[in-house]
């Protein structure tokens, strides 16, 4: 049986939503919708072919759809809108705001358009995360499965703080190679106390010398090695954000923006810190 939930539909909303106008009803967005269910063998009745300048007369029989389904399609409608992906159209300004038609906002169309892996479609964005790290960390996978969770029903707080522990994790996994790629005596002795000691700011920094030996050192593979000072501040950022913003409420206020732009940078970043972390367990004491 088909997946008849809010987050079951929204990868086929995301494709139909490319071909609607500017400005759209909700019956061009559910024939549009169903277009892409019908691409994808899901058991829908057309009633006619798509004809581009008639938008608004329905292309399919909606008598019988199961009622999940028109139900999650209207979810969907609403929570296009709640996420500020489309607005209501208003046709004189700031006397009239019609309820019949949407128009995109600038977040809305990068949604619409883009390919990445996206928070708003958990299953999906788990999916590709786990292809492009497929050693993938069974902790750091929870921690973001429970932050996309989070972000789904607005708790943008909790999500900050899943995605900044599922950072934390990962900067963790890769300072434990970066530990044994160092020789040197001292310089290890106080890598060693800042990671036993879970002291951040003094591991950040001692992280950050690792990649700058690393940058000097003879035959280093650029492809691993490009923009890693820059992927590690990423993470680095994230689990400041989740330790101070979201821990302690009186420092800065989480907004969906927030969490969602830490979402969408985490699986390159963590993609490259895997890379990283690969080079480094296969280099012991070189530095």
């Amino acid at each position: 049986m088909p997946d008849y939930k809010l987050s079951g539909i929204l990868p086929f909303v995301r494709l139909g939503l490319r071909r609607v106008r500017p400005n759209f009803t909700l019956t061009e967005f559910a024939s549009a919708t169903w277009t892409e269910l019908e691409k994808a063998g899901i058991p829908v009745q057309r009633a006619r072919a798509y004809v581009a300048n008639n938008p608004d007369n329905p292309e399919f029989h909606h008598n019988n759809d199961p009622e999940e389904l028109k139900q999650s399609a209207i979810e969907a409608w609403l929570y296009i809108q709640r996420r500020g992906f489309a607005i209501p159209v208003s046709r004189t300004f700031p006397t009239a705001l019609g309820d019949l038609h949407l128009e995109f906002t600038k977040r809305g169309r990068e949604w619409r358009d883009g390919n990445e892996p996206i928070p708003e479609l958990p299953a999906e964005y788990l999916d590709a995360l786990q292809k492009m790290v497929p050693n993938l960390d069974q902790v750091v996978r929870e921690y973001v499965t429970e932050g996309l969770g989070s972000l789904e029903h607005d708790r943008f707080r909790s999500a900050a703080i899943m995605i900044g522990a599922a950072s934390e994790k990962a900067l963790y996994l890769l300072a434990e190679k970066m530990l044994d790629s160092i020789a040197t005596a001292g310089w290890k002795q106080r890598f060693t106390k800042a990671f036993t000691r879970r002291d951040l700011p003094e591991l950040f920094d001692q992280m950050k010398k690792v990649l700058e030996a690393a940058d000097r050192f003879p035959g280093r593979p650029f492809e691993v090695f490009d923009g890693g000072q820059d992927y590690l501040v990423v993470l680095i950022k994230a689990t400041q954000v989740q330790r101070n913003n979201a821990v302690h409420p009186m420092n800065a206020k989480i907004t969906d923006d927030t969490g969602r732009l830490s979402y969408l940078a985490f699986p390159s970043v963590l993609q490259k810190v895997e890379q990283l972390r690969d080079w480094f367990s296969k280099n012991p004491n070189v530095f």
